[in-house]
């Protein structure tokens, strides 16, 4: 009887021991849409966005989720290696919603501070988050997270998706961000075309009013027929090749978004 005791007190011992080294794992906070498995959020933190990502279902029905965890599988995983966590943490653990499991996941892992984000929509149609427009909620929430603001930047992605979603739901497509480079196209196309109109009006009159006009090659100084040309060679003496690539939009690589067939694509993440 007395060895019993002893083995059960050693069992307890131990089983205590172990909930103390992984105390992440035994605690996380596991809802519809936010999966703590880091405890890194308080409780309220952890309501407040899960109601966001219900609200999104019902109103979209579209599943929003947020992974925090330590890290995504190994310490430094490549692009395509957080890619591959995210899909199969999606599979596994059943998410999306619809006949189409329609969703999208934003993974956080915060001991080697990486992120990824990876959507599924069976119909591309369907697909209310757009490339561009994922990147830039990357953006703007490891801003927040480069600095250890984690419910901020939480937030932030939820709150940028909510946009998204509303905007698809308005338009009937994708939101693009704006290029900076052809927002100063349009901007000089307003203000200078109406001086080069007026320009052309003002050249166009001041030509008229002119009678001689400037000749631009030298037979027209020539008299007709006095010059026969009998012979006409050209020798070259030197050749150069000069070869120019051809741009292809498949060379930018800005992005490391790739699909990975089954409706699934990934941004390929990063460090944050």
């Amino acid at each position: 009887m007395r060895l019993k005791r002893i083995a059960l007190l050693c069992f307890a011992s131990v089983a205590l021991f172990a909930l103390l080294l992984c105390p992440r794992v035994a605690f996380a906070r596991s809802g519809s849409y936010v999966f703590d498995e880091y405890e890194l959020l308080s409780q309220d933190d952890f309501s407040n966005l899960e109601s966001m990502g219900s609200r999104y279902a019902k109103e979209y029905d579209v599943g929003v989720y947020l992974l925090i965890t330590d890290q995504m599988g190994q310490w430094d995983p490549s692009s395509s290696e957080r890619n591959e966590f995210a899909r199969q943490y999606y599979l596994s653990h059943n998410l999306g919603l619809g006949s189409g499991k329609d969703g999208i996941i934003f993974v956080i892992a915060v001991d080697s501070r990486d992120y990824v984000t990876v959507k599924h929509f069976d119909d591309s149609t369907l697909d209310p988050f757009s490339n561009d427009s994922v990147d830039y909620m990357e953006e703007e929430v490891t801003d927040c997270l480069g600095d250890d603001e984690w419910y901020e930047g939480c937030e932030t992605y939820y709150q940028i998706i909510g946009d998204h979603l509303a905007y698809f739901a308005k338009n009937g497509e994708q939101w693009e961000k704006p290029h900076i480079l052809s927002s100063i196209i349009k901007a000089a196309v307003t203000l200078f075309t109406p001086l080069l109109v007026a320009l052309g009006v003002v050249s166009g009159e001041k030509d008229a009013m002119k009678t001689a006009r400037m000749q631009t090659e030298a037979s027209s100084y020539m008299k007709a027929d006095s010059f026969a040309l009998s012979v006409s060679t050209d020798t070259f003496v030197n050749r150069t090749m000069s070869v120019v690539p051809i741009h292809s939009d498949d060379d930018d690589s800005d992005s490391g978004w790739s699909s990975m067939g089954g409706g699934f694509s990934g941004s390929g993440g990063g460090k944050f």
